[in-house]
Protein backbone atom coordinates (compact mmCIF):
# COMPACT_ATOMS: atom_id res chain seq x y z
CA UNK A 1 0.00 0.00 0.00
CA UNK A 2 1.47 3.33 -1.09
CA UNK A 3 0.09 6.15 1.06
CA UNK A 4 1.73 8.85 -1.02
CA UNK A 5 -0.62 10.18 -3.71
CA UNK A 6 1.66 11.00 -6.64
CA UNK A 7 -0.31 13.17 -9.07
CA UNK A 8 1.95 11.99 -11.90
CA UNK A 9 1.32 8.26 -11.37
CA UNK A 10 -2.40 7.59 -10.97
CA UNK A 11 -2.34 4.21 -12.70
CA UNK A 12 -2.50 1.05 -10.58
CA UNK A 13 -3.78 2.93 -7.53
CA UNK A 14 -6.80 1.95 -5.48
CA UNK A 15 -9.48 4.19 -4.02
CA UNK A 16 -11.90 2.65 -1.53
CA UNK A 17 -15.12 4.46 -0.73
CA UNK A 18 -16.95 3.48 2.45
CA UNK A 19 -20.56 4.60 2.81
CA UNK A 20 -23.55 3.67 4.92
CA UNK A 21 -26.06 3.10 2.12
CA UNK A 22 -26.03 2.34 -1.58
CA UNK A 23 -26.51 5.68 -3.42
CA UNK A 24 -24.44 7.58 -0.84
CA UNK A 25 -21.41 7.00 -3.04
CA UNK A 26 -22.79 8.34 -6.33
CA UNK A 27 -24.50 11.48 -5.03
CA UNK A 28 -21.30 13.24 -3.94
CA UNK A 29 -18.59 11.41 -5.86
CA UNK A 30 -19.79 9.57 -8.99
CA UNK A 31 -18.01 11.99 -11.30
CA UNK A 32 -14.73 11.83 -9.42
CA UNK A 33 -14.82 8.03 -9.21
CA UNK A 34 -15.56 7.81 -12.92
CA UNK A 35 -12.57 10.04 -13.71
CA UNK A 36 -10.35 7.97 -11.45
CA UNK A 37 -11.47 4.76 -13.14
CA UNK A 38 -10.75 6.23 -16.56
CA UNK A 39 -7.28 7.21 -15.33
CA UNK A 40 -6.50 3.63 -14.33
CA UNK A 41 -7.49 3.59 -10.67
CA UNK A 42 -9.04 0.50 -9.13
CA UNK A 43 -12.32 1.79 -7.65
CA UNK A 44 -13.99 -0.07 -4.79
CA UNK A 45 -17.27 0.87 -3.11
CA UNK A 46 -17.99 -0.68 0.27
CA UNK A 47 -21.61 -0.32 1.44
CA UNK A 48 -22.28 -1.02 5.10
CA UNK A 49 -25.97 -1.94 4.87
CA UNK A 50 -28.20 -4.08 2.65
CA UNK A 51 -30.93 -1.48 2.19
CA UNK A 52 -33.54 -3.13 4.39
CA UNK A 53 -35.12 0.27 4.98
CA UNK A 54 -35.11 1.06 1.27
CA UNK A 55 -38.16 2.47 -0.44
CA UNK A 56 -38.28 -0.74 -2.48
CA UNK A 57 -39.82 -3.92 -1.09
CA UNK A 58 -37.90 -6.08 -3.57
CA UNK A 59 -35.13 -8.01 -1.79
CA UNK A 60 -31.70 -7.25 -3.16
CA UNK A 61 -32.96 -4.29 -5.19
CA UNK A 62 -30.28 -1.93 -3.88
CA UNK A 63 -27.60 -4.48 -4.77
CA UNK A 64 -28.84 -4.62 -8.34
CA UNK A 65 -29.02 -0.84 -8.56
CA UNK A 66 -25.47 -0.49 -7.18
CA UNK A 67 -24.10 -3.01 -9.67
CA UNK A 68 -25.71 -1.04 -12.50
CA UNK A 69 -24.20 2.22 -11.18
CA UNK A 70 -20.82 0.53 -10.84
CA UNK A 71 -20.79 -0.43 -14.50
CA UNK A 72 -21.24 3.23 -15.40
CA UNK A 73 -18.55 4.68 -13.12
CA UNK A 74 -16.15 1.73 -13.30
CA UNK A 75 -16.49 0.57 -9.69
CA UNK A 76 -16.74 -2.78 -7.91
CA UNK A 77 -19.07 -3.14 -4.92
CA UNK A 78 -19.00 -4.97 -1.60
CA UNK A 79 -22.06 -5.11 0.67
CA UNK A 80 -22.23 -5.73 4.39
CA UNK A 81 -25.41 -6.38 6.35
CA UNK A 82 -25.11 -4.01 9.28
CA UNK A 83 -28.50 -2.99 10.65
CA UNK A 84 -29.56 0.43 9.40
CA UNK A 85 -29.92 3.12 12.07
CA UNK A 86 -28.54 0.70 14.67
CA UNK A 87 -24.93 -0.19 13.83
CA UNK A 88 -22.08 0.84 16.10
CA UNK A 89 -18.76 2.55 15.47
CA UNK A 90 -16.98 -0.61 16.60
CA UNK A 91 -18.81 -2.66 13.96
CA UNK A 92 -17.78 -0.20 11.25
CA UNK A 93 -14.19 -0.13 12.51
CA UNK A 94 -14.04 -3.92 12.18
CA UNK A 95 -15.52 -3.87 8.68
CA UNK A 96 -13.17 -1.07 7.60
CA UNK A 97 -10.07 -2.82 8.90
CA UNK A 98 -11.05 -6.02 7.10
CA UNK A 99 -11.71 -4.14 3.86
CA UNK A 100 -8.37 -2.33 4.03
CA UNK A 101 -6.66 -5.70 4.38
CA UNK A 102 -8.31 -6.90 1.16
CA UNK A 103 -8.21 -3.74 -0.93
CA UNK A 104 -4.94 -2.17 0.26
CA UNK A 105 -6.26 1.30 -0.68
CA UNK A 106 -4.08 4.30 -1.46
CA UNK A 107 -7.02 6.59 -0.67
CA UNK A 108 -10.28 6.31 1.27
CA UNK A 109 -13.37 8.46 0.67
CA UNK A 110 -16.27 8.53 3.11
CA UNK A 111 -19.03 10.67 4.60
CA UNK A 112 -18.14 14.05 6.04
CA UNK A 113 -18.65 14.14 9.82
CA UNK A 114 -22.00 15.77 10.59
CA UNK A 115 -23.71 16.35 13.96
CA UNK A 116 -26.68 13.99 14.28
CA UNK A 117 -29.22 16.80 14.52
CA UNK A 118 -28.12 18.03 11.10
CA UNK A 119 -27.45 14.81 9.22
CA UNK A 120 -28.13 11.10 9.02
CA UNK A 121 -27.19 9.07 12.08
CA UNK A 122 -25.65 6.29 9.97
CA UNK A 123 -23.51 8.76 8.03
CA UNK A 124 -22.10 10.23 11.23
CA UNK A 125 -21.25 6.84 12.75
CA UNK A 126 -19.62 5.74 9.50
CA UNK A 127 -17.55 8.94 9.30
CA UNK A 128 -16.29 8.61 12.88
CA UNK A 129 -15.32 4.96 12.51
CA UNK A 130 -13.62 5.27 9.11
CA UNK A 131 -11.72 8.37 10.27
CA UNK A 132 -10.46 6.41 13.27
CA UNK A 133 -9.07 3.60 11.12
CA UNK A 134 -7.60 5.86 8.42
CA UNK A 135 -5.81 7.92 11.06
CA UNK A 136 -4.35 4.89 12.82
CA UNK A 137 -3.24 3.28 9.55
CA UNK A 138 -2.01 6.57 8.05
CA UNK A 139 -4.12 6.31 4.90
CA UNK A 140 -5.07 9.46 2.95
CA UNK A 141 -8.71 10.35 3.62
CA UNK A 142 -11.22 12.58 1.84
CA UNK A 143 -14.67 13.54 3.08
CA UNK A 144 -17.33 13.96 0.41
CA UNK A 145 -20.01 16.64 0.48
CA UNK A 146 -23.34 15.86 2.19
CA UNK A 147 -26.22 15.84 -0.32
CA UNK A 148 -28.36 18.20 1.75
CA UNK A 149 -26.87 19.45 5.01
CA UNK A 150 -23.75 21.55 4.49
CA UNK A 151 -23.31 22.73 8.09
CA UNK A 152 -19.76 22.16 9.25
CA UNK A 153 -18.56 20.93 5.85
CA UNK A 154 -15.62 23.03 4.66
CA UNK A 155 -14.40 21.76 1.27
CA UNK A 156 -10.79 22.42 0.32
CA UNK A 157 -10.59 20.30 -2.84
CA UNK A 158 -12.80 20.43 -5.92
CA UNK A 159 -12.97 18.14 -8.95
CA UNK A 160 -14.19 19.35 -12.34
CA UNK A 161 -16.63 16.64 -13.45
CA UNK A 162 -18.03 18.52 -16.44
CA UNK A 163 -16.78 15.86 -18.86
CA UNK A 164 -18.59 13.10 -16.96
CA UNK A 165 -21.70 14.89 -15.67
CA UNK A 166 -23.91 12.68 -17.84
CA UNK A 167 -22.35 9.60 -16.29
CA UNK A 168 -22.98 10.98 -12.81
CA UNK A 169 -26.63 11.59 -13.67
CA UNK A 170 -26.95 8.09 -15.16
CA UNK A 171 -25.31 6.45 -12.13
CA UNK A 172 -27.68 8.23 -9.74
CA UNK A 173 -30.57 7.29 -12.00
CA UNK A 174 -29.74 3.61 -11.48
CA UNK A 175 -31.16 3.91 -7.96
CA UNK A 176 -34.76 3.87 -9.11
CA UNK A 177 -36.00 2.83 -5.67
CA UNK A 178 -34.71 6.09 -4.19
CA UNK A 179 -35.62 8.57 -6.90
CA UNK A 180 -38.56 9.87 -4.85
CA UNK A 181 -36.08 11.72 -2.63
CA UNK A 182 -35.75 15.42 -3.40
CA UNK A 183 -31.94 15.41 -3.55
CA UNK A 184 -32.00 12.57 -6.11
CA UNK A 185 -33.86 14.72 -8.64
CA UNK A 186 -32.04 15.95 -11.74
CA UNK A 187 -32.43 19.63 -10.89
CA UNK A 188 -30.99 19.09 -7.40
CA UNK A 189 -27.99 17.21 -8.79
CA UNK A 190 -27.20 19.92 -11.32
CA UNK A 191 -27.80 22.81 -8.92
CA UNK A 192 -25.42 21.40 -6.31
CA UNK A 193 -22.77 20.66 -8.94
CA UNK A 194 -23.10 24.21 -10.23
CA UNK A 195 -23.03 25.55 -6.65
CA UNK A 196 -19.56 24.10 -6.16
CA UNK A 197 -18.47 25.64 -9.46
CA UNK A 198 -19.65 29.06 -8.26
CA UNK A 199 -17.80 28.54 -4.98
CA UNK A 200 -14.66 28.43 -7.12
CA UNK A 201 -15.69 31.46 -9.14
CA UNK A 202 -16.34 29.34 -12.23
CA UNK A 203 -19.07 30.62 -14.54
CA UNK A 204 -19.48 27.27 -16.26
CA UNK A 205 -19.02 23.59 -15.54
CA UNK A 206 -19.93 21.09 -12.84
CA UNK A 207 -17.85 20.18 -9.80
CA UNK A 208 -17.76 17.84 -6.83
CA UNK A 209 -16.40 19.02 -3.49
CA UNK A 210 -14.29 17.23 -0.89
CA UNK A 211 -12.66 18.05 2.40
CA UNK A 212 -9.19 16.53 2.56
CA UNK A 213 -8.72 15.20 6.06
CA UNK A 214 -5.41 13.39 5.55
CA UNK A 215 -3.05 13.52 2.60
CA UNK A 216 0.66 13.88 2.10
CA UNK A 217 3.28 13.91 -0.62
CA UNK A 218 6.98 13.09 -0.61
CA UNK A 219 9.95 14.85 -2.16
CA UNK A 220 9.35 13.37 -5.61
CA UNK A 221 6.16 15.42 -5.85
CA UNK A 222 8.11 18.66 -5.57
CA UNK A 223 10.85 17.38 -7.85
CA UNK A 224 8.23 16.73 -10.53
CA UNK A 225 6.87 20.26 -10.11
CA UNK A 226 10.39 21.75 -10.31
CA UNK A 227 11.20 19.75 -13.45
CA UNK A 228 7.92 20.83 -14.99
CA UNK A 229 8.71 24.50 -14.35
CA UNK A 230 12.19 24.09 -15.78
CA UNK A 231 10.71 22.55 -18.92
CA UNK A 232 8.24 25.43 -19.31
CA UNK A 233 11.03 28.00 -18.83
CA UNK A 234 13.18 26.23 -21.43
CA UNK A 235 10.32 26.20 -23.90
CA UNK A 236 9.74 29.92 -23.37
CA UNK A 237 13.45 30.63 -23.84
CA UNK A 238 13.44 28.63 -27.08
CA UNK A 239 10.35 30.48 -28.24
CA UNK A 240 8.21 27.33 -28.34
Amino acid sequence: MNNNLDCNNFAQRTVLTIYAHADDEVLPAAGTLSLMSKAGWNVGCLILTNGELSSSTVKGKRHQEADAAGKIIGASYEFYALEECNFSTQAVIKVTEEAIGRWQPDLIITHAPQPEKYGHRDHEVCAIAVSNVATRKNIPLWYSAPPVFLRGFEPNFFVDITSVIEEKIAAIGCYESELNKAFMQLDAILVLSRFWARELGQKDGYFEAFEISRQWVDATFFTAIANSKKQVTKQNWLGI
